[in-house]
């Protein structure tokens, strides 16, 4: 063992001389710059979701499939149409299922109800955006600032079902969904 001591000391003598030139070389000195406290900011991503991109993801989502959707149901619709969950109804070989779509991602539900029988087709339907923008006096005519609102929005069989309750009191408007003019107002 006392053979090793001045090897080992010459091993620790070369690391503590490797790691000291590192610090006093040249080139290896960085400005040091002291700006203070700043405050970093983090884009604050919205809960809800355009049905353009509900639909884009959908589409990104089944791929080359090309899955038909039969019903859509849109949770907690904000004043421009814009949802916190998507749901797309759809028919596989396995069966029925629900695909829900919100910003943790896609989340498949089976679904043993049976689904309406005229195929949605996406690109020719109203998007809820533009419903609501059409129709802006008939759906928030009645909202009170004070009493919050939650909207749902269904879409099958050619018609958008708007239910909307605030507090006890809840009302239904019926939509064309190629068209966006109002059907039926139940209050």
């Amino acid at each position: 063992m006392r053979r090793n001591i001045p090897q080992i000391f010459a091993i620790l003598l070369l690391t503590i001389l490797v790691l000291c030139t590192g610090c006093v070389l040249p080139g290896s000195e960085k400005p040091v710059v002291n700006v203070g406290l700043s405050q970093v900011t983090t884009p604050e991503i919205s809960p809800y979701i355009s049905f353009e991109e509900a639909k884009q993801k959908f589409e990104d989502y089944n791929g080359a499939e090309k899955l038909p959707v039969y019903y859509i149901f849109s949770r907690d619709v904000d004043s421009s149409g814009n949802a916190t969950t998507w749901l797309f109804g759809v028919r596989q070989s396995t069966g029925t299922e629900l695909l829900m779509y919100d910003r943790t991602g896609w989340k498949t539900i089976p679904w043993n109800a049976s689904l309406p029988s005229e195929e949605i087709m996406l690109n020719q339907v109203v998007s809820p955006g533009t419903l609501f923008s059409q129709n802006k006096q008939v759906i928030l005519s009645s909202s009170l600032q004070s009493i919050p609102e939650r909207r749902d929005l269904v879409l099958k069989q050619g018609i958008y079902t708007l239910t909307i309750n605030s507090g006890s009191a809840s009302r239904t408007l019926m939509f064309n969904a190629t068209t966006g003019v109002l059907i039926t107002s139940n209050v």
